[in-house]
């Protein structure tokens, strides 16, 4: 997604994560250590070349507000009034996270002539991010959120999105009114435990049609988190392991052989041959007052004729966030 920052604006090309809240971009002067950004991101934003940026003050209920939702460790610079942000993206050592100073500038929207003065957000001095854009833009139900900064300025709180696989594709993101007569819909629930993110009820799933053999109230146990910031789904350990096998039966039916490794379940065609992306099991989720119908490219990494070995985007809770299901880009 295209934004612009500063006065006069700087266009950055941002990711957009409806798992977080924060939005952050890498800054001038990268204090610690900082992603290296693709060419078509767009320059780094510098906050000493805006005319519009402010610091974000220790004792301001912004700072206040950021600190509090983010379960992170905190602090504020008292020489300088400037409240600190930290945030952190999964779990465990080989998490993303971002790091670095609160501020407010000036927000354009690249595709549009909508602006908002005074957007908050985070400058980045530190932080470990695999991907190659500029940042992060948060969608979640927080009120310093991108979405619900920008959702003021609109005539109704929705968004949607379409973000296609292949990232030469454009896609689209709408933010207000939508035609609620012409679509089928599943309500998202907009907080799940203490986190500000969005969720869904999950009731069955199947494969080529046909049911996982699990107890009906594993799907009920947690809330799945719709996370656009990530690329695979997790799946709770009972589900995943019916889903698994579901999967390596029907996959066995077509002439593969099971090829998994720790929480990788992968498969091979007998014999050597390439993968036959045209014939593959198909996948559906279903949710309170709507199904997700899968397709092959929705279900399988690399669907290539050149690949010898394909392998699911879903994996088991505990290769994520244990106890934590979600749906990852991959699916949607």
């Amino acid at each position: 997604m295209d934004i612009s920052l500063g006065t006069p604006p700087v266009a950055n090309l941002v990711t957009v994560d409806t798992g977080s809240t924060l939005s952050w971009v890498v800054c001038q002067r990268c204090q610690i250590s900082c992603h290296t950004t693709a060419p078509e991101a767009g320059s780094v934003f510098d906050p000493d070349k805006s005319t519009t940026y402010e610091l974000v003050g220790c004792s301001s209920r912004d700072c206040a507000d950021v600190q509090r939702s983010l379960v992170a460790p905190f602090g504020c610079i008292e020489e300088t009034d400037t409240c600190l942000y930290s945030l952190r993206y999964g779990s465990g050592p080989s998490g993303q996270y971002s790091a670095g100073r609160l501020g407010t500038d000036k927000l354009t929207l690249a595709s549009s002539s909508s602006i908002i003065d005074g957007f908050i957000f985070g400058c980045s001095g530190d932080d470990s991010f695999k991907g190659y854009e500029s940042g992060v833009i948060g969608f979640g139900g927080a009120n310093f959120s991108f979405f619900n900064q920008v959702a003021r300025q609109t005539n109704y709180r929705a968004f949607s999105y379409c973000f296609p696989g292949d990232h030469t594709a454009e896609g689209f993101l709408s933010i207000g009114a939508y035609p609620k007569d012409e679509l089928v819909y599943t309500n998202l629930i907009p907080h799940f435990g203490d986190r500000s993110v969005y969720s869904l009820q999950q009731i069955d799933m199947m494969v080529d049609g046909n049911r996982l053999q699990v107890d009906q109230s594993e799907y009920t146990k947690r809330m799945m988190v719709v996370d656009s910031g990530t690329v695979d789904t997790f799946l709770l350990g009972p589900v995943f392991d019916a889903f698994s096998k579901a999967m390596a039966s029907a996959m066995q039916a077509k002439g593969f052989l099971s090829d998994t490794v720790g929480t990788e379940t992968c498969f091979r065609p007998n014999g050597g041959d390439s993968v036959d992306s045209g014939d593959l099991p198909t996948v559906e989720m279903r949710f309170i007052g709507t199904t997700l119908k899968l397709p092959p490219e929705n279900v399988f990494h690399d669907l290539l004729p050149s690949h010898d070995k394909i392998c699911l985007a879903f994996k088991p809770d505990v290769a994520g966030v244990r106890n934590v299901q979600i749906l990852g880009n991959k699916a949607t």
